[in-house]
């Protein structure tokens, strides 16, 4: 158990496993503190929390928690498997994981997970508190673990240079996979016009039908081309080819106006990608 949980559990003895010891605890808890139902979705989170992850209290409430984490091992990988160990009733301590902000940066985190059960005794939900961890290193990609130098001669024989070995980028996916009624069916990256959240699930809209793929949105964007897809939002992901116009919304977002009449949020934090990617400020 997190200390700071540990001494309001101890300064209030029986009383600490009431939803309102924990509502309580939430508002004057100095750290960032995340609640999570049994279905995996954020249920609610502090200023501190919020202020960690980059987003508003809306952003984040009723979705996947998963949604937070990085696509890496150290991300939402090891996150689902906290995840199941709440659930079961049992608690977390001092776990090392890899969220991902909502400007798509990476901050290294330790959670400390306390199960919040109803009167029956069945787990309800979480008491969730993130740290954030001070100068942690990401691993080096085991791309560059595995490069080596090789030494490269002129015509008489004589050294010149040592250059490393790179080994060539991995190209991205040109086609889905689409599971339904037991049969698989491939569609094209390219014809997707955007792609939505649906908890677990991503939501793939090609013209006016929609399809379901069990994959995180981290795990999805990591495969697409980043030319031709963009991360507008922690919940949307659009085909830059299918924007037909930007219009100024509020907190200094923008709305995005597909040509099929789809209309979608352009966050703040993502607009600095679509700059780059058209070459001129919006």
């Amino acid at each position: 158990m997190h200390p700071a949980l540990r001494q309001a559990v101890e300064e209030r003895g029986n009383e600490c496993n009431g939803e309102s010891f924990y509502r309580d605890f939430f508002a004057e808890a100095p750290i960032a503190c995340f609640s999570v139902g049994v279905d995996g979705r954020v249920r609610a989170a502090n200023r501190q929390a919020l202020d960690l992850v980059g987003y508003r209290l809306p952003e984040v409430a009723g979705q996947s928690v998963l949604d937070l984490y990085a696509d890496t091992s150290a991300g939402w990988v090891k996150a689902e498997e906290q995840f199941l160990r709440f659930r079961a009733g049992t608690e977390v301590h001092g776990a090392e994981l890899e969220m991902r902000r909502a400007d798509g940066t990476s901050v290294w985190i330790t959670l400390s997970v306390r199960p919040i059960r109803e009167r029956t005794g069945q787990v309800a939900a979480s008491c969730s508190v993130v740290e954030e961890i001070q100068k942690k290193l990401r691993p080096a990609p085991r791309q560059l673990q595995q490069d080596h130098a090789r030494v490269s001669f002129g015509s008489n024989g004589e050294r010149f240079v040592q250059v490393n070995d790179f080994r060539p980028a991995q190209e991205h996916v040109k086609r889905l996979v689409i599971k339904a009624r037991g049969n698989s069916y491939f569609v094209r990256v390219e014809d997707i016009d955007w792609v939505g959240a649906a908890g677990n699930y991503v939501e793939l809209h090609i013209g006016p039908k929609s399809h379901l793929v069990r994959k995180t949105m981290n795990a999805l964007e990591a495969k697409l081309d980043p030319h031709r897809f963009l991360r507008v939002h922690r919940t949307a992901i659009v085909n830059v080819e299918r924007i037909k116009e930007l219009r100024p919304w509020h907190y200094s977002d923008h709305r995005i106006v597909l040509f099929d009449g789809t209309q979608l949020t352009l966050k703040r934090c993502y607009s600095e990608k679509l700059e780059q990617l058209v070459g001129e400020p919006l």
